[in-house]
């Protein structure tokens, strides 16, 4: 939702916001709890006041779901508008590159594209592929990513499916993960990757 907020008040909403999201792992808060999240927020009166003169507590609910959180994820690659107000950050794709493809494999510069997160990887024989990857909740953009990628004519598509612990995917959730890629001849991974953080707290 695309509240018209001074640019003062958006930065220190989007601070306070990503400060609770930072605090609570927010990549690791089930679907199902995230409201709750929500709600927690616009009833601290240091959140909620900021944002009182411009939105409705309905409003604030919208803004902080559609724009604060959905930029979070691409905030924690470092990437978009709202990366600087998180003090974490994911180790960057070649952690990706190396754990699915190993060390002989490098990113092109410049290829890092977002919605939904991919790049260009080349071998040092100078075999390339497409990578793309993200958590298992944002399995259909990946899934569409790589299958554009395979009609521009990739011969070599990897779809990566990240997790912030080392809990595996469920037996399920990875065959089913396995059987959309067999469809478009992709290749499907599974690592862990987890943010940091980046900038010290005192």
């Amino acid at each position: 939702m695309k509240l018209k907020l001074p640019d003062e008040v958006r930065n220190s909403a989007l601070s306070y916001a990503y400060a609770v999201f930072d605090r609570k792992r927010w990549e690791q808060v089930e679907t199902s709890q995230r409201g709750a999240v929500y709600d927690e927020l616009i009833a601290d009166e240091k959140f909620s006041e900021l944002l009182r003169p411009y939105a409705t507590i309905a409003q604030m609910r919208v803004w902080l779901k559609d724009s604060a959180a959905k930029e979070y994820p691409r905030a924690l690659e470092g990437i978009g508008p709202t990366a600087s107000y998180t003090k974490r950050g994911y180790p960057g794709p070649s952690v990706i590159v190396t754990a699915t493809l190993g060390a002989d494999w490098t990113i092109v510069a410049g290829s890092v594209e977002q919605k939904p997160m991919r790049c260009c990887v080349v071998s040092s024989s100078g075999e390339v592929a497409l990578m793309t990857w993200g958590g298992h909740r944002s399995l259909r953009d990946l899934y569409w990513a790589a299958s554009a990628a395979k009609v521009s004519g990739e011969q070599r598509v990897l779809l990566v499916i990240t997790r912030p612990t080392m809990t595996e995917l469920s037996k399920d959730e990875w065959g089913r993960v396995r059987r959309f890629c067999d469809l478009i001849g992709a290749e499907a991974f599974s690592v862990m990757y987890k943010p940091r953080l980046t900038v010290s707290s005192n």
